[in-house]
Order: structure tokens, then C-alpha cells, then sequence
């Protein structure tokens, strides 16, 4: 009869836990949900403004790049210009547009305060300043 009695209190024992574990996890989860509600409305305006300034920082270097031969104090002829666009911006072909080709020019634009070079523009320059640099002619034979 004891085993009995003992039985039912340690199952009463865990039914009253399982139950008190329950409502602290219903609990726990309620205010995980007001804290994150909080922070999103406190957050996201801040983040979607973030953003836009990214996107806007974005297009304003992209159409920089295709402007920026038409400045006044671009030191080279815009006719002799080529956009690329990726992985360099522009290539200049000095003296082309006169007949008289002087030298060719790769040129990265940036903007912002201080200009970072990305690993493939890195390696691009170092490429080009220590001369690896080659020509090439492709010709096809008509089939």
C-alpha cells in the first residue's frame, strides 16, 4: 500500500512539474515575442534607412563611371575612353581619337572618403605594374 501511496505522489510530483515547465516555456516565449516585436519596430526603420543609403551610394558610383570621362578636369579625351565596367571600369586608349596612340590607361572610379581596392582589382593593378601584360590576336578562318 505504501509503494501505492508513493507511486501517485511522485506521479502528482511530475504532473506539477511538467506543468509549471510548461507555463514558464509559454511564459519564456510570450516575452521572446514582445522583445523581438520591440526591437523590430525600434530596428527595421533604421536598417530599410541603412539600406536605401547602400543602394543609393550604389547607383551614384555606377553612373559615376559612365560620367566621369565628360568631367572637366578628366584629364583624358572622352573619345578615347572605353567603359568595361567589371573587373575594371575604364580603359583609356591616349591619342586614339587623333590617330596617334600615346598609351593605355586602366582606370578604377570610386567614391566615398577612403577607396578599397577588392582582391580582383588588387590583382589586376599589381598585374599590370610589374608588365604582365601581353597581346594577343585571335583569327578565326571562315569554316
Amino acid at each position: 500500500m505504501e509503494i501505492v501511496i508513493i507511486f501517485v505522489l511522485l506521479l502528482i510530483i511530475v504532473l506539477l512539474l511538467f506543468k509549471m515547465g510548461k507555463q514558464n516555456k509559454e511564459k519564456i516565449e510570450s516575452e521572446a515575442e514582445k522583445m523581438f516585436e520591440t526591437w523590430m519596430q525600434e530596428e527595421v526603420p533604421a536598417i530599410r534607412e541603412e539600406a536605401i543609403r547602400g543602394s543609393q551610394a550604389v547607383t551614384l558610383g555606377k553612373s559615376l563611371e559612365h560620367l566621369i570621362p565628360y568631367f572637366p578636369d578628366f584629364p583624358y579625351n572622352p573619345k578615347d575612353v572605353r567603359f568595361m565596367g567589371s573587373p575594371i571600369d575604364l580603359i583609356v586608349f591616349d591619342g586614339l581619337s587623333e590617330g596617334k596612340l600615346r598609351s593605355v590607361i586602366f582606370i578604377e572610379v570610386k567614391t566615398g572618403k577612403t577607396p578599397k581596392l577588392p582582391t580582383r582589382e588588387k590583382q589586376i593593378k599589381e598585374c599590370l605594374q610589374a608588365g604582365n601584360v601581353s597581346w594577343s590576336l585571335l583569327h578565326y578562318k571562315k569554316v
